[in-house]
């Protein structure tokens, strides 16, 4: 990816330029999906980049990177609402070899600040790698207005500043269900870094809005820690859990997010993209395709 610099985010349309850094080319004969199997977060991680070719294809050296975990709920860890703490800090630790300059967790939690990565065990975890920070995001000033070209429901929207000034994006949530938008995966997961999240529930088509948000916001790389999976009462629990002892990832979210739904049965159903409306939007969008059926699929275990 050509370097921009910081300073083309100021003024300007600044959808069109985060689409430009968040779109490193596929290498030639990539898997679309990576899916792995196995028990520890830090074995399956490694072979997530292993199977895509290395952590070299996402992160250069110098390279500023924000990581965006689901760690926005003061729950236990067990209750699968949140990313697995092991899967952020493997991540960031790859990262950080690949001689990244730096390495921010981005979150927005829905209320209490450090209780929520207390609790769901990434404060604990991170502690381990201070060369990685976590910032909590929560005023204004932690976000810049950025236009949504292409939108349908969602056409302006405050985007975490720290984000539109990475080089690197990477995407790490929860598998989980959700009582409003089905489930709550990778397109899900990046209104965790907008101001103003409520809008989308209550003056906007949901769906619409998410689907929106994804031309915005593009991840490098969406990881679905399906370690743990929140079957039903999501997006907080408590509910039914699972342990699928999986991740998915790829470079398309709607890609990822369609294929993430063979992870477990959601809301008591096996589901489909037609099932998940924002899934379908985007891949109708222009950001991924969303018929598993025409993915192609690294199957490896860890």
């Amino acid at each position: 990816m050509t370097a921009i610099s910081r300073r083309t985010f100021v003024g300007g349309s600044l959808a069109a330029v985060a689409a430009f850094r968040y779109g490193r080319a596929f290498a030639a004969g990539e898997p679309d999906i990576v899916d792995v199997q196995g028990t520890d977060p830090s074995k399956m991680v490694a072979a997530v980049f292993a199977a895509l070719g290395g952590i070299g294809k996402f992160v250069k050296k110098g390279d500023f990177v924000v990581l965006k975990p689901n760690a926005a709920f003061a729950n236990p860890a067990e209750w699968g609402s949140t990313t697995h703490p092991q899967t952020v800090l493997a991540v960031a630790k790859a990262c950080l070899e690949a001689k990244a300059k730096g390495v921010l967790i981005l979150e927005f939690p829905q209320a209490k600040g450090e209780m929520c990565l207390k609790r769901c065990g990434l404060l604990e975890a991170m502690a381990a790698l201070p060369a990685a920070k976590i910032k909590l995001l929560g005023s204004a000033g932690d976000f810049q207005k950025t236009e949504v070209k292409g939108g349908v429901s969602l056409k302006t929207t405050d985007v975490a500043k720290s984000l539109l000034s990475a080089d690197v994006f990477i995407s790490l949530p929860a598998a989980k269900a959700h009582y409003q938008s089905g489930v709550s995966f990778g397109l899900k997961n990046n209104m965790g870094l907008v101001f103003d999240r409520q809008i989308f529930h209550t003056a906007l088509d949901l769906h619409q809005a998410i689907a929106d948000l994804g031309l915005v916001v593009k991840p490098n790389l969406t990881i679905i820690d399906g370690t743990r999976a929140l079957l039903s009462n999501g997006p907080a629990g408590p509910g039914d859990t699972a342990t699928p002892g999986r991740m998915v990832a790829g470079r398309h979210s709607a890609s990822v997010d369609s294929y993430g739904l063979t992870l477990a049965k959601f809301n008591s159903k096996n589901m489909t993209p037609a099932d998940v409306r924002h899934i379908e939007l985007a891949g109708k969008a222009g950001l991924g395709e969303v018929d598993i059926a025409k993915l192609k699929v690294k199957k490896v275990s860890a």
